[in-house]
């Protein structure tokens, strides 16, 4: 009798415990591209994400849990991610999941709403933004879509040739790519702005001379690149090969603080879309950045993907603290506390962030930079109208 009271009374006791474990702990996933054909933003990005939740576990965590971030590279691998979700939502049992790419995330959403778990993904597609299509998306910073009609509006204000302004889309063949191309078609019709012509490049490539001669007999006065910002960069170059005079704008992943670095002079003039502050930029969330860096030294450089990843850790973490502070640390719980933030701020790192149960677009705000003396010169913010009929365009 004793034996089996003393069995009875440890059992308990390991109970206890291992609820108290799970209880301090909370699980988050991570998808990551680390090695595919993204590996140029994607890397900065994760490093970002996982620096922001080591930094907020040394503050305390979510009200003293500690988040325990589950890593998976996925290689840009739409197949790797559908087994990464399975084995987050089976196996790990993730209360959320942080996400990269477009295509994967686009194929995960219906399930992703069937199984009720927040999923911020790297991706700003404007088709994740309708909460009555994708209840359980989201991301943080100006999507792809709100991106290229504030290159439309630039456009717009400072065309001052004869005629409408020309301009030319290039983008390659996949979720990411094609993202935000719809959206510019209908909006440089509303504008008056004439697109001559699109123009379709690989996902990796060593020269795009060719397309680029495509683009050349359209004589474009302008053109938006929708890709990262490695592939940006051999385009530069190619393009400064071929004396071509169009004025090069690039979407928020081709416009880094790498792009100078590796298009060397022939970045220089090009503009580009930011939804991030660049790394070092005087806003007052970046102290909490540097004053991490110069504690945990890395051989890269920081740049603003980087910087993203920290605003996306941020954000998440603070909705993880809302749903815990209501007793609600679940899918559900998480996805209804996210929607109660108003311009949630990070400190300057992004602009002010809002979600709501009726529309997921965290902001239509960006900032135009171009390359200047090598390095990324601030030209102007610019703010897209939320309009309702482009909620998940």
């Amino acid at each position: 009798m004793k034996l089996r009271t003393l069995l009875a009374s440890l059992a308990a006791v390991l109970v206890t415990v291992t609820t108290a474990l799970a209880v301090d702990t909370i699980k988050v996933g991570g998808i990551w591209d680390l090695t595919g054909v993204t590996a140029d933003v994607g890397k900065p990005f994760a490093q970002g994400v996982q620096d922001a939740i080591a930094y907020t576990n040394s503050k305390g965590g979510i009200n003293s849990k500690q988040i325990e971030l589950i890593n998976v590279d996925y290689a840009y691998k739409i197949p790797q991610a559908n087994a990464a979700y399975k084995k987050f939502i089976e196996q790990d049992k993730v209360v959320m999941i942080n996400g990269w790419g477009t295509g994967d995330t686009e194929a995960l959403k219906d399930i992703i709403s069937k199984d009720k778990v927040p999923y911020f993904s790297a991706s700003f597609s404007g088709h994740l933004t309708d909460p009555t299509k994708t209840p359980y998306n989201f991301f943080v910073g100006a999507s792809y879509s709100d991106q290229i009609r504030g290159f439309l509006q630039y456009v717009k204000k400072n065309w001052k040739g004869k005629g409408a302004a020309k301009v030319a889309f290039i983008y390659p063949n996949h979720g990411f790519g094609k993202a935000p191309i719809e959206a510019g078609r209908q909006y440089a019709k509303e504008l008056g702005i004439e697109l001559v012509h699109e123009e379709v490049i690989p996902a990796s490539f060593q020269d795009v001379t060719s397309n680029l001669l495509n683009m050349q007999k359209k004589a474009p006065d302008y053109a938006y690149v929708q890709t990262t910002v490695s592939w940006c960069a051999v385009l530069l170059k190619d393009a400064k090969k071929l004396g071509i005079k169009t004025t090069f704008f690039l979407g928020n992943y081709g416009m880094t603080e790498a792009l100078p670095a590796l298009a060397k002079d022939a970045a220089e003039g090009v503009y580009g879309m930011a939804t991030h502050a660049a790394y070092g930029e005087n806003v007052k969330g970046m102290k909490m950045l540097t004053d991490w860096n110069k504690k945990h030294p890395v051989k890269e450089a920081h740049d603003t993907v980087y910087v993203r990843g920290w605003a996306y850790g941020l954000t998440w973490a603070e909705g993880l603290r809302i749903a815990d502070k209501n007793k609600n640390l679940t899918g559900e719980g998480v996805k209804l506390a996210l929607e109660t933030l108003k311009n949630f701020d990070t400190g300057g790192l992004t602009p002010p962030i809002t979600y709501t149960s009726s529309d997921h677009r965290p902001t239509t705000k960006s900032t135009i930079y171009v390359i200047k003396g090598g390095k990324m010169t601030k030209v102007e913010e610019i703010e897209t109208p939320r309009k309702k009929e482009w909620l998940g365009l």
